[in-house]
C-alpha cells in the first residue's frame, strides 16, 4: 500500500438523486423500523440486523427489481432507473442499521431498566441512579406500563416521558453518526487507490445490474434454488413435525479431557448465505480468518496444559485481539497520512487532491469531524467524565470503529464481533475500577450500545452505500443529504417503533422472547454494580496482552509488506476473537477451498463463471428468509431465532 495519494479520478457526469427515490426510500423506514421491533427485539425470531448484509435489505431490493421490471413493460415511465434503485436500498440500509440489534435496540433497553428494576435489595438507587443524570433517563412513571404490557404509547402522559432523553439520544447518535461521515469521506479516495473490492456491495449491484444478466444465468438459479429450497424444508418442518429437518445452524462438539478441554465448543453450521458471501473475500484474507480461529483456540489448550485457566486468565485472547484492533486502526492511519495531507492542503490552501466528487468538500469534513468530536467530548464531560478519560473513550472508540469499517471495506465477512471488548472495558482493565470515578462508570453503561458488539456502526454502512452510489455515478453531495435525512428520520423511528410495540407488548412478559432484558439491559447495569462495589485492579496480564495483540499485528503487516508469498493477512489475526465468526469457520474453509480449486484450474474466467452461483446461494436464503419472517408475525409462530438466518 502507497502512503501517498491517490491521483485524481477522470471525470464524469453525475446522476441525479431523484426525488422520488429519496422519498420511496425514507417512506420505508417506518414500517420497516416497526418489522425490526416485532420480529428482532419482541419475538426474536430472526435477528436481521446481525449479519453484515442485511437479509431483509436485500430481499427487498430483489422484490423492488423484480416488480420494477414488469412495471417497466406497462408503464416505462413510472419505472425505477438502476441508481433509483440502489438509492431505496441504501436508505432502508442506513435506517434499518439504527433500528436494529446492535444500536438502538440496546440503548432504548438500557436506558429504561435501571429505573424500573432498582430495589432495595440490589441498592441501584445509590450504586446506579445517583451517578447518572436523570435527564438521560424516562420518568419513572411511564415505566411499569412499559413492563407490563397491554398499554400505549400514546395513553397516560407516557410518550410525554420519553420526550426529552429521546430528543438528546437522537441529537447524540446523529452526531457520533455525522463525525463518522465525516472521517470517511477524508479516508475513500485512499482507500479507492488502494483497490479495496468492498465484497459485500457485489450482492446489491448484482441484482440492479444493467439487462439483469445474472438473472438469466441458470447458475445462478441453481445456486438460490438449493439455498431456498434448504430453508423451505426448515420451515415446512415447523408446520408438519413429521418432516426431516435440515439444520444449517451451529451444532458444537466438544473435546474430552485435559488440555484439550479448554480448546472450547467447536461450532459446526452449514449457513448457504455464508458459503456465498464469503466466496467473494480474496483467498488470502479467508485462509487467514479461519486459520487464526484454531490458533487462538490452541493458544487455550496450551495454557490449560501450563495451569492457567484460559477463560479468565493467561493467554487473554479477547485483549490481544483488542490491540490488534488498535494495531490496524494506526496503521489504516499511517497508511492514508499522504492523502490526508494532500486532503488538508485542499481544504485550506486550495491546492491538493480534487474533491469536487467527494460527499462533502474537505474543508466541511475535517471541519465536521473536529466539531463532531468536540461536541461528543464535550456531551461526555457533561454526563461526568473528567476530560482526559472522555478523550480517552472517544479516541479508542473511534480507532476501534475505523478498524471495524476498514475490515468490512477490505475483507467483508459475514459478521465480525469485539464482545465488550471495546473502549469502556481498555479503560477499567487498563486503570482499575477504583480509579474511575462512579459517573464515569455511569456514563460508560449508557454508551453500552457502542462498546457490547461491534459490529454495526453506521461508519461502515456509510463505506458500502457511497461505494454503492460511486458505482451507480450518483451526484454524491446529494446522496450525502439522502443519508443525513435516513439517519435522522432512523434514529427518531427507531425509538418510536420499540415504544409503540413494547408498550403494547411488555418487557417482561411471556409475550417477550427476546434476550433484550438480560442482553441489553441487565448486563450494562450488572457490571457498573460489580465497578463500584467490588472494583479490581488493574492487572499486568491483560495490559501486556494488548501491547502483544499490538506488536503482533504490526509484525504480520511487516511481513505481508516484505514477502510477497507471506501467506498470511492481519486482518485475520484481528477478527480471531469475534465468536459470532468462529461460528462459520466451516462456511469459510468451504468457501475458501473451492475459490482456490476455481482460480487455480479456471483463472480469473472460472470465477465469473461460478459468481453467479455463490450470488444465488445469498439471495435464496435472504428471500426466504423475509419470507419466514412474515409467516411468524402472520400466524403468531414466535419462531426461535437460532433456526433463522441471522441466528449468528
Amino acid at each position: 500500500m502507497s502512503a501517498g495519494h491517490p491521483p485524481p479520478r477522470p471525470g464524469s457526469s453525475r446522476a441525479a438523486v431523484s426525488g422520488r427515490s429519496i422519498v420511496l426510500g425514507l417512506a420505508l423506514i417506518p414500517p420497516t423500523a416497526w418489522w425490526l421491533a416485532q420480529v428482532e427485539y419482541v419475538r426474536y425470531s430472526d435477528t436481521p440486523t446481525i449479519p453484515a448484509l442485511f437479509f431483509h435489505c436485500v430481499a427487498l431490493l430483489l422484490l423492488l427489481t423484480a416488480a420494477n421490471a414488469v412495471l417497466a413493460r406497462l408503464r416505462p415511465r413510472w419505472a425505477l432507473r438502476r441508481e433509483e434503485l440502489i438509492v431505496v436500498y441504501s436508505l432502508q440500509v442506513i435506517g434499518s442499521n439504527l433500528a436494529g440489534h446492535d444500536q438502538l435496540q440496546i440503548l432504548f433497553t438500557t436506558i429504561a431498566w435501571p429505573g424500573a428494576r432498582a430495589t432495595p435489595e440490589n441498592r441501584w438507587e445509590e450504586l446506579l441512579l445517583e451517578h447518572v443524570p436523570p435527564y438521560l433517563l424516562p420518568a419513572r412513571s411511564a415505566l411499569p406500563a412499559l413492563f407490563s404490557g397491554h398499554s400505549s404509547l400514546y395513553a397516560d402522559g407516557h410518550w410525554q416521558a420519553w420526550l426529552v432523553p429521546i430528543a438528546i439520544w437522537v441529537a447524540f447518535v446523529c452526531v457520533l453518526a455525522g463525525t463518522m461521515f465525516c472521517l470517511l469521506t477524508l479516508l475513500r479516495r485512499q482507500w479507492d487507490h488502494e483497490r479495496l473490492t468492498y465484497p459485500l456491495t457485489e450482492v446489491p449491484l448484482g441484482i440492479v445490474q444493467p439487462g439483469q444478466s445474472m438473472f438469466r444465468n441458470p447458475r445462478f438459479w441453481i445456486g438460490f434454488t438449493l439455498a431456498a429450497g434448504l430453508q423451505l424444508v426448515q420451515l415446512a418442518s415447523v408446520f408438519l413435525p413429521t418432516l426431516p429437518q435440515i439444520r444449517l445452524t451451529p451444532r458444537y462438539y466438544y473435546f474430552s479431557g485435559t488440555p484439550w478441554h479448554a480448546f472450547g465448543p467447536i461450532p459446526v453450521c452449514y449457513y448457504p448465505f455464508a458459503v456465498g458471501l464469503t466466496f467473494l473475500l480474496p483467498v488470502q484474507l479467508s485462509f487467514s480468518v479461519w486459520f487464526f480461529f484454531f490458533v487462538s483456540r490452541l493458544q487455550r489448550v496450551v495454557a490449560a496444559a501450563a495451569g492457567y485457566n484460559p477463560y479468565e486468565d493467561f493467554p487473554y485472547i479477547d485483549q490481544q485481539s483488542g490491540g490488534a484492533y488498535l494495531a490496524f486502526a494506526l496503521f489504516v492511519l499511517w497508511t492514508a497520512r499522504g492523502h490526508l495531507a494532500a486532503a488538508w492542503r485542499q481544504a485550506f490552501r486550495g491546492k491538493g487532491t480534487d474533491d469536487r466528487e467527494e460527499p462533502l468538500s474537505y474543508r466541511a469534513a475535517f471541519f465536521g469531524f473536529g466539531a463532531g468530536l468536540l461536541l461528543l467530548f464535550v456531551c461526555l464531560v457533561a454526563v461526568g467524565m473528567r476530560p482526559w478519560v472522555a478523550g480517552s473513550y472517544l479516541l479508542l472508540l473511534f480507532l476501534i470503529v475505523l478498524t471495524v469499517t476498514r475490515l468490512r471495506a477490505e475483507i467483508g465477512t459475514p459478521t465480525i464481533e469485539l464482545y465488550q471488548r471495546g473502549a469502556d472495558d481498555i479503560l477499567v482493565r487498563g486503570l482499575g475500577a477504583g480509579a474511575l470515578a462512579p459517573r464515569e462508570l455511569g456514563a460508560f453503561s449508557l454508551l453500552f450500545f457502542l462498546t457490547r458488539t461491534h459490529r454495526q456502526f453506521p461508519m461502515q454502512h456509510h463505506a458500502d452505500t457511497l461505494r454503492l452510489a460511486e458505482r451507480a455515478h450518483l451526484d454524491q453531495r446529494r446522496f450525502a443529504l439522502a443519508i443525513g435525512a435516513a439517519t435522522l428520520l432512523g434514529a427518531v423511528c427507531a425509538f418510536w417503533a420499540l415504544l409503540h410495540v413494547t408498550y403494547q407488548t411488555g418487557l417482561m412478559t411471556a409475550r417477550f422472547t427476546g434476550p433484550a432484558g438480560w442482553a441489553f439491559g441487565d448486563e450494562p447495569w450488572q457490571r457498573m454494580t460489580r465497578w463500584v462495589t467490588t472494583p479490581a485492579p488493574a492487572k499486568a496480564g491483560p495490559n501486556w496482552a494488548y501491547f502483544f495483540g499490538l506488536g503482533f499485528t504490526f509484525l504480520l503487516v511487516w511481513l505481508r509488506a516484505r514477502y510477497l508469498w507471506w501467506p498470511l493477512h492481519p486482518a485475520g489475526y484481528v477478527v480471531s476473537s469475534s465468536f459470532a465468526l468462529q461460528r462459520l469457520w466451516v462456511p469459510l474453509m468451504v468457501s475458501w477451498l473451492a475459490k482456490t480449486i476455481i482460480l487455480r484450474y479456471g483463472g480469473l474466467q472460472g470465477y465469473r463463471t461460478a459468481l453467479p452461483f455463490f450470488i444465488g446461494l445469498v439471495l435464496g436464503e435472504f428471500s426466504t428468509g423475509l419470507l419466514r419472517t412474515i409467516l411468524d408475525l402472520s400466524l403468531g409462530l414466535y419462531l426461535p431465532a437460532d433456526s433463522g438466518i441471522g441466528g449468528l
